[in-house]
């Protein structure tokens, strides 16, 4: 297919996080080469403050995530869509539902994005792009932009208390792709021994239902507790002025690293060529025969009531204590 007069498009990825993350290379490469051409991106309302103060984009539109294949809310959805008059989608998010809404829209000329494991994630949703701008550069690094008053008020959330700031993002105990979060237990012990080291804020991320869970950490020294209280923008926020990011493979960390902060990933099940620190940062790779097994549920944890896979608890404490430089 040629395609030819593209001057306004609309990109759609829904999430998660992380993946909406990992698409702005795309955009950012096809402004750069086409600097008026319009861009539009459809996301879930969740994500659109992470898109809003972006400078390559000229608008961000959300969508109920709980839309259904050729509902009415789909088809009414459609007709806005419609009346925008796009020259080309890029569907990242190729679902039944997207692509009825696609077709709903009218949107004849359509780029889908197929996922690979020969690329890191970021390489994989550019190259989606490269039918219709085949000259597009891929760019070296990721970057987020926030907007100016979130920053503000992160600096001031910060402002009393003693650097460096070390993030500690331990969440997603529960979520259903297992093998990517360290154990609770060790993430204290890892905290106490940074602490010991160098004395500064250990700040906590996470989301409102992993609060319980993680109070543990709480016994870390001199530790400023947001898990649960902030919204998605002002986490990030947070995250911008902190001088490490500690996690596993989770948004917060794809968010940290295209913010520019120095990040450390653990990776247990999931493939760290594809989803690890894009081009800056350290992946600490479990040993475990089985890495990255890149499955949902652990073959270990089937008939276990533990919450974290063998993988991720056998990283070391000391190993990733060797990795940090402040």
């Amino acid at each position: 297919m040629e395609f030819k007069n593209i001057n306004k498009i609309l990109i759609i990825r829904l999430g998660a996080i992380g993946d909406v993350v990992h698409t702005t290379n795309l955009f950012r490469s096809i402004k750069k080469q086409n600097p008026n051409i319009e861009i539009h991106y459809l996301t879930r309302e969740l994500i659109k403050p992470l898109l809003v103060a972006d400078k390559d984009l000229d608008k961000v539109i959300t969508i109920n995530p709980a839309f259904k294949a050729f509902s009415s809310y789909t088809r009414e959805f459609a007709k806005q869509l419609k009346a925008e008059n796009y020259d080309l989608v890029i569907n990242l998010q190729p679902s039944l539902k997207v692509k009825a809404l696609i077709f709903l829209a009218g949107i004849k000329n359509k780029l889908v994005y197929k996922k690979s494991f020969k690329f890191h994630a970021v390489t994989n949703f550019w190259k989606t792009g490269l039918k219709a701008f085949p000259e597009m550069e891929e760019l070296k690094n990721l970057n987020l932009y926030l907007p100016e008053d979130a920053i503000e008020n992160a600096k001031n959330r910060l402002k009393d208390y003693k650097r460096p700031f070390i993030v500690i993002s331990a969440g997603g105990v529960y979520a259903k792709r297992q093998g990517r979060t360290y154990p609770v237990e060790k993430w204290v012990e890892l905290g106490k021994k940074i602490q010991e080291k160098y004395n500064g804020t250990v700040i906590l991320n996470g989301a409102k239902e992993d609060k319980e869970i993680l109070s543990p950490l709480n016994e870390i020294p001199n530790t400023l507790n947001f898990i649960g209280e902030l919204s998605l923008v002002d986490s990030c926020a947070v995250i911008s002025q902190s001088d490490l990011m500690l996690s596993g493979d989770s948004g917060p960390l794809h968010i940290a690293t295209a913010l520019g902060v120095n990040s450390i990933g653990l990776y247990g099940s999931m493939p760290a060529e594809r989803t690890g620190c894009y081009c800056s940062g350290i992946n600490i790779v479990s040993t475990k025969e089985c890495v990255p097994c890149n499955k949902r549920k652990c073959k270990y944890l089937k008939k276990s009531k533990k919450l974290f896979a063998p993988c991720m608890e056998e990283i070391d404490v000391n190993l990733i204590m060797d990795k940090i430089s402040l």
